[in-house]
């Protein structure tokens, strides 16, 4: 595993925040975890506790992603960070791979913020995501745009009618959301088989500290988002995990928008599996189809990875 912290860039690539977690899928399954999914339903199903919470969920209310123009102000999205972070794209792409990257592929794109940024430059860009609100509004709004598609596609294992890309990227901290050793290495196939050989994956992950297992449904934080003059109340909770599931936790966010006359309560199940960078490459190698060469931490070349505050990249060459 190469870890590529030296270089320096005339430009500079400060982290944005401590992520709460930005998810452009919705995920009602588990969230985080170790190595082995041990003890999880048969047939290498989602976790029993997260499958069970999920299917209480599901009855209930609806989810955040079907309100694009909310969902990225709730995930504490700053002015100016998606441009940041496709520079910051840019430059690994430079330093990675031999030739301009032309095709780009973005993962649990939702409306495609990325996609379109790079769409406006002359890249070719595909977005798929799970989402039918999130891609409406990414087609709504990249409309003039001749340069991007989307797909509705699950990202566990798809399949797309497009030539080869140059380049993947899975951004916003949602890879985690993938829970089974099954889906990660269906998942790194599927993405594989859309990638040139010496394709680059570029994945985001936010950092993973010591899991803490909760045995109750715990309020994490409570907090308020105002656009313009709507408010939404925003509350996030931790939910119990087994010691034995392969998740760091499972995030809960509840949201009420005050829309005027009728509030409208969403819940949203996010699993995170562990991940570190070890645990990075040993899905790569696990998968036969990549390799991990290179890991940023808080879109930086010269941080320590041992610094890392809040995220870090991932790079995997297609083999």
């Amino acid at each position: 595993m190469c870890f590529d912290e030296a270089g320096a860039l005339s430009r500079s690539f400060a982290p944005r925040f401590k992520p709460v977690a930005c998810f452009t899928q919705r995920a009602v399954g588990a969230r985080r975890g170790a190595i082995q999914p041990a003890l999880h339903s048969r047939g290498g199903r989602r976790p029993l506790a997260v499958a069970n919470a999920a299917a209480k969920l599901r009855r209930m209310e609806p989810s955040i992603y079907q309100f694009p123009d909310i969902f990225r102000r709730v995930h504490m999205e700053r002015p100016g960070e998606i441009e940041h972070e496709a520079a910051f794209l840019r430059e690994i792409w430079r330093r990675h791979y031999p030739r301009p990257v032309i095709r780009v592929l973005d993962i649990a794109c939702g409306n495609s913020p990325h996609g379109q940024i790079f769409a406006r430059t002359g890249i070719q860009a595909v977005g798929i995501d799970d989402s039918p609100a999130m891609i409406s509004a990414g087609r709504a709004e990249s409309r003039r745009l001749d340069s991007i598609r989307f797909y509705r596609r699950k990202i566990e294992r798809f399949t797309l009618p497009e030539r080869p890309f140059d380049a993947a990227i899975f951004m916003c901290e949602t890879f985690p959301v993938l829970t089974t050793n099954a889906a990660l290495i269906a998942h790194f196939k599927a993405v594989a088989a859309t990638l040139k050989r010496g394709g680059l994956f570029c994945i985001d992950v936010d950092r993973h500290d010591g899991v803490d297992l909760v045995k109750r449904r715990r309020l994490w934080r409570a907090r308020t988002v105002k656009i313009g003059a709507l408010r939404i109340d925003v509350r996030e909770f931790h939910r119990p995990i087994g010691w034995y599931e392969p998740l760091h936790s499972i995030y809960e966010l509840e949201c009420t928008i005050r829309f005027p006359g009728r509030p409208v309560v969403t819940r949203d199940l996010i699993p995170v599996r562990y991940t570190t960078p070890p645990l990075m490459d040993l899905l790569s190698r696990a998968s036969g189809c990549f390799s991990l060469i290179a890991c940023y931490p808080d879109l930086s070349f010269t941080r320590p990875l041992a610094e890392c505050d809040g995220r870090w990249f991932a790079v995997l060459k297609r083999l």
